[in-house]
């Protein structure tokens, strides 16, 4: 009877094992980009004293911002400087690849127009056709796609990140709020970077 609680026990947990490297490395069907392809950076990024990344979006080098509402990546660092870095034109190799949803902090449209002077109790009669369709206290969100990347020539670096736009994961959310694919990436990066 031991014996095949032991064997039962070592069968779970290699099971779950597997589930949880399976979430770790997205397959080909939910994310077309894997591990073992590369990215070509084809322009230099400054990314400033005391920052971590720089942002691109379409086709441009945004420097440290962006705007949320549209897709966009970021080549991220892995310690920061007291003085400005460039990552050069380069190679990167992808060694691994995650998926997933990233909550950004921010200020309700409400709070924004109050501070601005603006009656809001003008909003709170206001019914919006949506709010009867989905939940409107789901947080919004990226659902971003991580690239952890090397280069034998550059070694602070630390992933790559792209992401749709900021959405709530409702019915109503566009296509671009979804988790950019290759196409979708190169066209966000323009002549800056392409995957291949």
């Amino acid at each position: 009877m031991k014996r095949i609680n032991i064997l039962s026990l070592s069968l779970i947990t290699g099971a779950i094992l597997s589930i949880s490297a399976c979430s770790m490395t997205p397959p080909k069907h939910m994310m077309d980009v894997q591990a073992g392809e590369n990215i070509t950076l084809n322009e230099p990024l400054t990314i400033r004293a005391g920052s971590a990344r720089v942002y691109i979006q379409n086709g441009q080098i945004t420097g440290g911002s962006f705007n949320q509402y549209e897709p966009h990546c970021r080549l991220e660092i892995q310690q920061l400087r007291e003085e400005n870095s460039t990552i050069q034109p380069d190679i990167f190799s992808i060694e691994r690849v995650q998926i997933g949803e990233e909550l950004v902090a921010q200020r309700k449209l409400p709070q924004i127009l109050a501070q601005i002077g603006f009656d809001t109790n003008s909003l709170n009669q206001t019914a919006h056709a949506e709010d009867s369709d989905q939940d409107s206290t789901r947080v919004e969100t990226f659902d971003y796609v991580h690239f952890y990347i090397n280069s034998k020539k550059q070694n602070n670096l630390l992933r790559f990140t792209c992401a749709g736009a900021l959405g709530n994961g409702g019915s109503f959310d566009p296509p671009k709020t979804h988790t950019p694919q290759r196409e979708d990436i190169n066209e966000i990066l323009g002549k800056v970077a392409s995957i291949n």
